[in-house]
């Protein structure tokens, strides 16, 4: 139904364990964005990143019929609340939400390259005994994903080449991109793209001018937690 394509570390065996969850939220995550288009005449990512839960709840309670907003944990003796917690089968998702926005220029903003860092910062804090008191956690396979929406935008100009990308190019070119950083815990293993099909039907208008979204992009990093 959806032009998605993702490009991912074949080798990780983290990564191909959650690949089919990632792949069903993911094309979730459209559908539940172009519904709500239709009802509030808007994109669920226009603005900031906690309109994003407007889908990305929806979206995976289709698929694991639960999902746990702002769970309270301790980490380093400080109060922190974890964005995104769901059981899936035997697995357990523990998961930070990042949300930055991508020009039409090739690179990729350094906004963005700051918003990927802090979530590779904050989910080194899980940890297995982050969910003990809430479940038993040997039971468990439990992943902690560091995930990045990253909608790219084009104001104004709607006719750029890069329209006339497909969606596994740009998945390819964000991926290349972020296997750029020296130390390897801030490279992403997973970029799922989804190429907005007719996405001038998606106008956002503000009183600069007009921008329309092509591509949106889901950047993670994925970790078996076994500590």
């Amino acid at each position: 139904m959806f032009d998605m394509n993702n490009v991912m570390d074949t080798k990780n065996k983290d990564v191909q364990k959650t690949h089919k969850f990632f792949q069903d939220f993911f094309n979730a995550f459209a559908k539940e964005t172009i519904n709500f288009y239709e009802h509030w005449g808007m994109l669920p990512f226009t603005y900031k990143e906690k309109q994003l839960n407007s889908v990305v709840t929806p979206a995976i309670y289709k698929i694991t019929n639960n999902v746990w907003l702002e769970q309270p944990f301790k980490a380093r003796g400080k109060q922190r609340f974890l964005d995104i917690a769901t059981v899936h089968g035997d697995s357990i998702y523990l998961i930070e939400l990042k949300h930055s926005w991508n020009s039409k220029k090739e690179d990729i903003t350094k906004n963005t390259d700051e918003e990927w860092e802090v979530a590779i910062e904050q989910i080194a804090d899980l940890k297995r005994n982050t969910v003990k008191q809430f479940v038993n956690h040997k039971d468990f396979n439990i992943f902690r994903i560091a995930l990045m929406v990253m909608p790219t935008y084009l104001t104004n100009d709607l006719n750029h080449g890069v329209l006339e990308e497909s969606s596994q190019q740009y998945a390819e070119k964000i991926f290349n991109k972020y296997q750029e950083y020296r130390s390897e815990k801030y490279r992403a293993n997973y970029v799922s793209t989804w190429k907005v099909e007719e996405c001038i039907k998606y106008i956002h208008e503000y009183d600069r001018g007009k921008q329309i979204f092509p591509f949106i992009s889901f950047i993670a990093r994925i970790e078996q937690i076994f500590d």
